[in-house]
């Protein structure tokens, strides 16, 4: 795109056809397994899965240089650069992004989405637009906080030890802990003011299922739905046919993905996310 351009890093989750569609340029995490490191973006599932089974994975943000070298490409072609990031209560993205556009001045605006995967997306998504309909950089920005002011994110996870382990819920892992490991709790989190929150807990996934559909079926009607999982597609995907039943939202507006590593690497297998 002219004149405006969108840079985020890869746990927006978003897919390769509309960050084409849009000309957003992704910076990847970085994702280790012991001495193993790899961009988020060059592991399949099927080789993450393979890798965390032998060795627990850990994220860091991308590298300064990388955000140096997007930003740098996108100024010279004469382009005002937002860049979008997961929420920095969790991460370094955005202090990361904002030391690499301290050299390019008014040029580069560092965003905090307080949010992760889908969340980070569908802002990027509606600056994305805003830019492309030809709107002014402040309405841009506009468009990426009203979003990010309407999001709900609800995180079901199905062990704790990947969340303890990577230290994003110290505040709150230790009174589940216990109760999680011996009697199989499952937790159910929010992410809404880009902090990670203990919003319930539950003895079972299905019962920990019933509880988001409750909740979103009490926020209908929805502007936009989506499904991210870690390893459970075939749960997902009937868990969408079920939120579209209960909310009346069209199941073909409703996105199923699989979450990349950066995720995958702090909620182990079996989330479900809305």
């Amino acid at each position: 795109m002219d004149g405006i351009s969108i840079v985020t890093d890869s746990s927006c989750d978003l897919p390769q056809a509309v960050l084409s569609q849009y000309g957003i340029t992704l910076v990847p995490l970085i994702v280790r397994f012991g001495e193993k490191v790899f961009l988020d973006t060059e592991l399949s599932r099927e080789q993450f899965w393979r890798l965390a089974e032998k060795t627990p994975p850990f994220t860091s943000g991308a590298p300064i240089g990388d955000y140096v070298t997007a930003f740098q490409q996108l100024v010279e072609r004469g382009s005002r650069v937002l860049c979008m990031c997961l929420t920095g209560r969790h991460s370094n993205a955005v202090s990361t992004a904002w030391s690499a556009a301290r050299e390019f001045g008014d040029r580069v605006t560092v965003f905090d989405s307080q949010s992760i995967s889908y969340g980070l997306g569908y802002q990027v998504i509606a600056a994305a637009q805003a830019a492309a309909k030809g709107l002014s950089f402040e309405q841009v920005v506009e468009a990426a906080k009203s979003v990010r002011s309407r999001l709900n994110v609800q995180i079901l996870l199905d062990t704790v030890s990947f969340v303890r382990r990577g230290g994003r819920a110290d505040h709150f892992i230790g009174a589940i802990d216990r109760a999680a490991r011996t009697l199989n709790i499952k937790p159910i989190l929010t992410f809404n003011t880009g902090e990670l929150k203990l919003a319930n807990l539950s003895r079972t996934c299905e019962r920990g299922l019933k509880r988001m559909l409750a909740e979103l079926s009490a926020r209908s009607p929805l502007e936009e739905l989506a499904v991210g999982h870690t390893f459970r597609q075939e749960r997902s995907e009937a868990f969408a046919d079920e939120l579209a039943a209960a909310t009346g939202f069209p199941r073909r507006r409703i996105t199923v993905f699989e979450t990349g590593s950066a995720i995958a690497s702090h909620s182990g297998p079996g989330l479900i996310a809305t």
